[in-house]
């Protein structure tokens, strides 16, 4: 249940996968306001590293996933917290307009104040001259998620732009299925509406440590009302 989620609350995570057959494993520590949509995240690469391609196209593995902090506004139902203390899951595909694909198991428990995050990752098929494989990227440009049940589960899509570092963006559009771990009717689902997310790389060490800052708000589309009443 919600009550479970305190104001503050700690990250521990560990995310293990291959991109273009290179294996590599990473943990990190964190901490964050679920109820205010914050978080921080100290992540090290523990093998595998210095990465041979950018570690940008792992950030959104870490955090865009991290729903336990968003903020919730306009009365729209917390999915996510209310999962607790069973947790949720969510798998992802993440295919980029150069060929370039993710595929992406996360898992989200509970330990006292800790959220435990589980990440396996599998990426193929990034060119070689490409902006990833050349670690020519330059961080994320916020994105909003379309959020929306189906058939008792939350489902989202996105569409992500990463910046490179000849001015140029890479485009990826992502396809998410969050699981509550509780039945469906224990859960309160929400109706469709919108998250706003901004990922920043705050420090980093090319190839070895990051740290990384996200906010994000879920929202109904009240900037253009509805003459219909609608969200």
């Amino acid at each position: 249940m919600a009550s479970l989620v305190k104001k503050d609350m700690c990250i521990k995570m560990t995310m293990e996968g291959t991109v273009n057959g290179h294996h590599f494993k990473c943990v990190g520590e964190g901490e964050g306001k679920p109820f205010e949509g914050t978080q921080v995240e100290k992540i090290r690469i523990t093998e595998g590293g210095p990465l041979p391609f950018a570690y940008d196209i792992l950030a959104p593995c870490c955090m865009y996933g991290s729903k336990t902090f968003i903020k919730h506004v306009s009365g729209i139902p917390d999915y996510f917290k209310e999962s607790f203390p069973e947790g949720f899951t969510w798998e992802r595909t993440q295919i980029f307009e150069d060929g370039g694909y993710l595929t992406i198991h996360q898992d989200t428990s509970l330990q006292g104040n800790n959220f435990i995050f589980k990440v396996n990752v599998i990426g193929a098929n990034f060119p070689a001259n490409g902006p990833v494989m050349q670690k020519k990227t330059a961080g994320w440009e916020p994105c909003v998620e379309m959020l929306y049940p189906r058939d008792g589960v939350l489902c989202g899509q996105s569409l992500m732009a990463l910046k490179c570092t000849d001015g140029n963006h890479l485009t990826s559009h992502l396809r998410t299925t969050y699981r509550s771990r509780k039945p469906s009717n224990a859960v309160n689902m929400p109706e469709f509406h919108f998250g706003d997310h901004r990922i920043e790389i705050l420090k980093a060490e090319q190839g070895k440590f990051y740290e990384q800052y996200e906010s994000a708000v879920a929202r109904y589309c009240e900037a253009a009302p509805s003459k219909l009443g609608h969200h």
